[in-house]
């Protein structure tokens, strides 16, 4: 998880400093992007266990494990996209 925030946080950089330059509201909309990421990462983790529990019996424990590993990689990756385009720019 401290990855996963870690790449948003530069991606979140990025988009709101040199992609999509806001001026002075920068600094505010990243702070408040940046809050609303870690409180939804907060909620998530607090879900998962509740998710993880209440699993259908046909499927197995280990296949929802790497779903939700799956949409973890798949967001950091995005995320990873968003800092090289940032950097080539």
């Amino acid at each position: 998880m401290l990855a996963f925030g870690l790449v948003w946080r530069q991606s979140l950089l990025f988009l709101f400093f040199v992609i999509i330059p806001l001026g002075d509201a920068a600094q505010f909309i990243y702070m408040m992007c940046m809050l609303v990421l870690f409180v939804g990462a907060v909620a998530m983790m607090g879900l998962m266990g509740m998710w993880l529990n209440r699993r259908p019996m046909a499927q197995s424990l280990s296949r929802r494990w790497l779903f939700g590993l799956g949409w973890l990689v798949l967001s950091t990756a995005i995320g990873y996209g968003i800092i090289i385009i940032g950097i080539n720019i």
